[in-house]
């Protein structure tokens, strides 16, 4: 559905991963919600913009004094170019999207999933920021990684996941276990729009 911007918001995936609600989260407990100080679904009810999306993260200097632009549950990211971010870096879904923030010039989405074997043992999210999406199903994008006209982007590492081609599919679930068997219903991505304006919305 459109904001009172006119964008195309993102549909909120599953909200109720909350975790103090039992649902099995794996982050470590430290008496924030989702390890995160500024997510309190309770608290951010008044928070919401005109589409009824929730906003997290109000704190964040950007249009919409946080984000209302994101999916829980799910992976909506690409692979052209790829930072890598952990705790104690980076320690709550926030800190991932000011993290995005603080890179403008690379960074057009993030995501706050369990993508390493070290973050399923401690308990903790990484946050892994990229300049592109997910392609939908029917696109793929053949890469000259040899080419010197490339600017910050990863070519070893689209080379080693074998993500050259870079074929399009479904948006792939989050989860919880590297065997891709418990669902991580309090993952978060989304985008990060510079607009030309200066202003940012996400």
């Amino acid at each position: 559905m459109a904001n009172g911007n006119g964008i195309e918001d993102s549909v909120q995936g599953n909200g109720s991963g909350d975790s103090q609600n039992g649902n099995g989260n794996a982050d470590p407990p430290n008496g924030n919600n989702n390890g995160d100080p500024h997510h309190d679904d309770d608290d951010d009810d008044d928070d919401d913009n005109n589409s009824g999306i929730k906003r997290i993260c109000p704190q964040l200097a950007t249009q919409d004094k946080g984000c209302v632009r994101y999916t829980r549950g799910f992976d909506v990211t690409g692979v052209v170019s790829e930072v890598d971010l952990a705790f104690p870096e980076v320690a709550s879904e926030c800190d991932c999207i000011q993290a995005c923030l603080d890179m403008p010039g690379t960074c057009a989405s993030y995501a706050w999933t369990f993508s390493t074997a070290d973050a399923v043992d401690s308990g903790y999210r990484t946050c892994t920021l990229y300049s592109d999406f997910n392609l939908p199903g029917s696109v793929a994008i053949q890469f000259d990684l040899e080419s010197a006209n490339n600017q910050n982007i990863n070519a070893a590492q689209i080379t080693s996941e074998g993500a050259n081609p870079d074929i399009g599919g479904p948006v792939p679930q989050a989860f919880q276990d590297l065997d891709s068997l418990v669902p991580d219903p309090d993952a978060v991505s989304g985008p990060v729009w510079l607009l030309a304006n200066g202003e940012v919305q996400c």
